[in-house]
């Protein structure tokens, strides 16, 4: 397995003054300078075969700053934005509307008469692809590059649209890839709990923290839980108690009816002084007639569904009578949407489970279920964030756990 990181460079005075930068360079401010030292101090123990950086000097900056030999490269940079670079979003209105509507519709227009996104994501997967091959199946690289070309690459990988509902990464926001054979998986998406002031809250909806249960006897026996209720192993419940220091402040906090999700968010709760509230639509998968059983248990009692579902690769409802998947992402979703609403414009936390916190990515992401496995399920106590507005839903971050971290 390969593991790719990707980081985006400190805060820029472009950034700042909300300017479009594309190709033209700009001097970190000195909250970018504060961040780049953050996120050097954060890496600081980790080994990479390769680090190469995009030949822009906010990248290069970026790079300089983590202490690690690194090479430059402009395969990783930021789209040419031709007549929109040095404007903020305003004025590229202004100047070429339709354009940008379509380019916020995930058409695949021309950047302020330059380049197009596709031409962008063909190059970023070509540099992407490079060091994959470059660091070989056991070996580990960093990349350090630009928030739209991020966005393209993670569209492409993902199978999503341009620019996909994965948020803009944020200033020094970590990803983490892996690639096997070809197949790649995002596991770790924004993660920005170097920075102790790091704001979550892009201003545009309600931020709904999907927060997962903590380790129970059946994950350790590879079970397939479902809506069983299950008990937190002591692990578990010192993953609970530990996840409270890095979670983001909550407004409220709900929980799936399930017992292992209520006893997570009872010591969550007790952590941050909120009363958690049981709320429906949240719980995990049923499996019908597999519920509670292991992967080999399900083979020998239904080798007929099994057939269907492991080697077909068909969306059926699990055990009989249980749930399919795109059923749990309507599901899923229109409880997010309800929370939502109900907390316009708040931060909230719900306690979830792997499975519908990786189907509400899925819809999300408009992914259909042969690609759910492009998005790594969440660790045990992890969370997500999704952006929920009126027009809009992105993902603002994925599987963040500084207190799972070696």
């Amino acid at each position: 397995m390969t593991d790719i990181f990707i980081v985006r460079h400190g805060e820029t005075t472009s950034n700042r003054d909300g300017l479009w930068q594309g190709i033209t360079d700009s001097e970190l401010t000195v909250t970018g300078r504060e961040q780049v030292d953050l996120l050097a101090a954060r890496l600081e123990p980790a080994h990479f075969d390769v680090v190469v950086a995009s030949d822009l000097g906010r990248t290069r900056v970026t790079a300089e700053a983590l202490n690690k030999p690194f090479e430059t490269s402009p395969m990783w940079r930021e789209p040419d934005l031709g007549s929109w670079e040095g404007k903020t979003t305003q004025q590229v209105r202004e100047l070429s509307g339709p354009v940008m509507e379509g380019f916020m519709r995930g058409e695949d227009v021309r950047l302020g008469g330059a380049g197009t996104l596709s031409e962008a994501a063909a190059r970023m997967m070509g540099a992407y692809r490079d060091l994959v091959a470059r660091v070989g199946p056991d070996g580990s690289a960093l990349a350090v590059s630009h928030g739209l070309a991020i966005a393209v690459l993670t569209g492409i990988l993902f199978r999503t649209r341009f620019p996909n509902p994965l948020a803009m990464t944020s200033n020094t926001g970590l990803l983490h890839l892996t690639s096997v054979a070809g197949s790649d998986r995002l596991h770790v998406h924004n993660d920005t709990t170097h920075l102790a002031d790091a704001p979550i809250s892009h201003g545009r909806g309600t931020e709904v923290v999907f927060i997962r249960h903590g380790q129970t006897f059946g994950n350790l026996e590879d079970r397939w839980q479902g809506q069983q209720d299950g008990a937190l192993t002591d692990e578990g419940r010192a993953q609970a108690k530990a996840a409270v220091a890095g979670l983001p402040d909550l407004d409220a906090l709900y929980t799936s009816r399930l017992g292992r999700a209520v006893e997570t968010a009872e010591i969550i709760g007790t952590g941050l002084g909120l009363t958690p509230t049981i709320v429906d639509g949240v719980e995990e998968l049923g499996f019908g007639e597999w519920e509670n059983l292991t992967t080999d248990e399900i083979l020998a009692t239904d080798p007929a569904g099994a057939h269907r579902f492991f080697d077909l690769g068909e969306d059926i409802a699990r055990g009989s009578s249980g749930e399919t998947w795109e059923a749990l992402k309507e599901r899923v979703a229109a409880a997010a949407r309800d929370l939502a609403e109900r907390h316009e414009g708040r931060r909230i936390g719900v306690v979830s489970h792997g499975g519908a916190t990786r189907a509400l990515a899925n819809h999300v992401l408009q992914n259909d279920f042969s690609a759910r496995h492009a998005i790594a399920p969440m660790r045990n106590t992890a969370y997500a964030t999704f952006e929920i507005g009126a027009d809009m839903v992105r993902i603002l971050h994925w599987n963040i756990a500084p207190h799972l971290e070696p």
